[in-house]
């Protein structure tokens, strides 16, 4: 790979992160303006014990993506899968704004495990209380998983499955999101990795060869 061509792919990364967080932190301002929220979560939910040795599981996704637009050689490989996250941000966006879900985890952790492990002890306001539904962990968990899968074959796929389901179940394990937000969540992969990623890489991918 070439220096030109490396910092193509750096270029789509850093688009990325900037979109991503200029999202994120809008529809989390907007979400926080709500005094009325919804507990769309079943009673069973609530009983659910927090359970640390979940939290590696869940933050593996931020490494992951941060880390993902570097597995792909071009730009021309990079833009429609992390085109597609992007783009699952943006669907996402109206339903963080509109739909502000209550949290009905039962702990001590006021602010969720953002605030208690990373915004808190640093002084600073905490830009991931909500936006819970869809999630994000799911949809893009899932979505780097499939990708990365077709990309390397049968067995990295199987792995990649794995990873992507214990992900989806450590959101819950570390009361991050409830049932609907993971349903949501992976219904968002669905479609988007059937409509918009295939649109992306028929453009790129066939159109820009």
């Amino acid at each position: 790979m070439n220096s030109s061509t490396r910092a193509s792919v750096f270029w789509v990364a850093l688009g990325f992160y900037v979109a991503f967080l200029f999202l994120w932190t809008v529809s989390h301002a907007l979400s926080d303006l709500h005094t009325t929220r919804y507990a769309l979560y079943f009673d069973w939910e609530t009983t659910i014990a927090f359970r640390g040795w979940a939290l590696s599981l869940y933050f593996s996704l931020d490494l992951a993506v941060i880390l993902f637009p570097f597995v792909f050689c071009s730009m021309r490989d990079a833009l429609p899968p992390v085109g597609t996250l992007l783009a699952q941000t943006a669907i996402a966006v109206p339903f963080f704004v509109f739909i502000p879900l209550d949290v009905g985890f039962q702990n001590d952790m006021q602010t969720g495990i953002w605030g208690t492990y990373f915004f808190d002890p640093l002084g600073l306001e905490n830009m991931s209380q909500w936006n819970h539904i869809p999630s994000l962990h799911v949809a893009y968990a899932y979505t780097i998983a499939w990708v990365i899968g077709r990309r390397y074959g049968a067995i990295q796929t199987c792995i990649g499955l794995v990873w992507a389901t214990s992900v989806s179940i450590s959101t819950m394990l570390v009361h991050e999101h409830h049932l609907i937000c993971i349903l949501s969540g992976f219904a968002l992969f669905l479609i988007t990795i059937l409509t918009i990623h295939r649109w992306l890489h028929k453009w790129y991918v066939v159109h820009l060869q």
